[in-house]
């Protein structure tokens, strides 16, 4: 009797074991395998909405506390809402200039319980309830600079990232800083600021004066974690600051890595990337001063974006590549290092492009098929 009381206990316990999933296993713990893997949970498509709605070009995402997903749809000015799982709710604005309605809009987060719009055809920041109900706006004159990204803290404040130009003096960088605003869109202080080259204004005896890019140019990247700090880095080495609300920088995390160069089949891929029109007619090669003027640095970023889990890890993307899948690092909330990672899976480690959004264990991104339409799909973290 004392024996199959034994097994039997032990029978449980093995039951119990199965039964934990990676659901109850920290995300520490996961990225401390090496390999983590993102698998498809939904997909929402033009057939979850009804009547004549559809994606028409959707930029961005948010989700609210109640894991409810909004997506700025750039082409058609509004926000979709769906729920948890991926059911229409309801659309959120409309085009025009009035109150709750955009001239145009690409950015948009959710701070505390309120979500934050940019609504850049009217240069101007947006707060609305998470039922879609219009609060309040602020204006941000063109000059302030152009807003390139949108991020809520847990407390209700807000970051914005803003690009400011020198069109008339070309030969001086952007100024790149990430600013705070409070729940009621007052601002509040300068986070940080750096000068760097994304780009460059020329002009030209044909096309007059344009825009030169500047390819594999590093950048700023940066996140937010649950306790409302800030991850910044400049990719021009691996190295990343933690800054608290005040702007007082609290921590700095070095982290050794290999240069990746610059090579000529990196350039020939990036100016067979470019397409340009004259007269709304696609030319049939690039300009000759694109190639002419076109500055590539030596090396690559040493890493392409930063992301933050909800455990309050720090998720590093990078140019290393395996045959495998993607790899990238994973830092714990103090920045200790944890391990490189290899995602596996259909999904690719989302780029700098604000078109994503980690939410508890999910990844969100916005997708388009071989059918060249629109879907949002939401992939699951897990160590199967």
């Amino acid at each position: 009797m004392k024996t199959n009381r034994c097994v039997s206990i032990l029978g449980i316990f093995i039951i119990c074991m199965v039964a934990l999933s990676s659901d109850t296993v920290s995300l520490s713990e996961l990225y401390k395998t090496g390999k983590i893997r993102f698998e498809k949970e939904f997909v929402v498509d033009d057939h979850a909405m009804p009547g004549d709605l559809f994606f028409e070009s959707p930029s961005t995402l948010a989700c609210d506390t109640e894991g409810n997903i909004y997506v700025v749809d750039s082409g058609a000015t509004n926000i979709k809402k769906f729920d948890a799982q991926g059911k229409f709710l309801k659309t959120i604005g409309r085009e025009g200039q009035g109150p709750g309605e955009f001239g145009g809009i690409f950015y948009c987060t959710f701070a505390g319980n309120r979500l934050i719009v940019w609504d850049s055809g009217n240069l101007r920041l947006c707060a609305f309830d998470s039922e879609g109900e219009y609060i309040d706006s602020l204006n941000i004159p063109y000059g302030s600079g152009y807003v390139r990204k949108l991020r809520g803290l847990p407390s209700g404040e807000i970051l914005v990232e803003m690009e400011k130009t020198h069109r008339t003096e070309p030969d001086k960088p952007q100024t790149c800083t990430i600013e705070l605003y409070s729940q009621d869109l007052k601002r509040v202080r300068t986070i940080y600021e750096r000068e760097l080259w994304r780009k460059k204004y020329i002009r030209t005896k044909v096309y007059g004066r344009t825009t030169l890019y500047f390819p594999y140019s590093a950048d700023v990247h940066w996140d937010v974690t649950p306790d409302n700090r800030i991850v910044i880095g400049y990719s021009d080495s691996y190295d990343l600051e933690i800054y608290d609300r005040t702007g007082a920088k609290t921590t700095r995390i070095s982290h050794e890595h290999e240069p990746v160069e610059v090579t000529d089949k990196d350039k020939k891929a990036y100016f067979d990337s470019l397409t340009f029109y004259r007269m709304g007619e696609r030319l049939p090669e690039i300009p000759d001063y694109i190639t002419k003027y076109t500055e590539f640095p030596k090396n690559k970023p040493a890493f392409e974006n930063i992301l933050v889990d909800a455990e309050g890890n720090i998720l590093i993307a990078h140019e290393k590549k395996d045959e495998d899948g993607i790899l990238f690092d994973a830092f714990g909330p103090s920045g200790k290092f944890i391990s490189r990672v290899l995602m596996e899976g259909d999904a690719a480690f989302p780029d700098s492009s604000n078109a994503y959004i980690l939410h508890r264990r999910s990844l969100l991104t916005i997708e388009t098929g071989a059918d060249d339409l629109y879907r949002v799909i939401r992939y699951k973290m897990t160590d199967r």
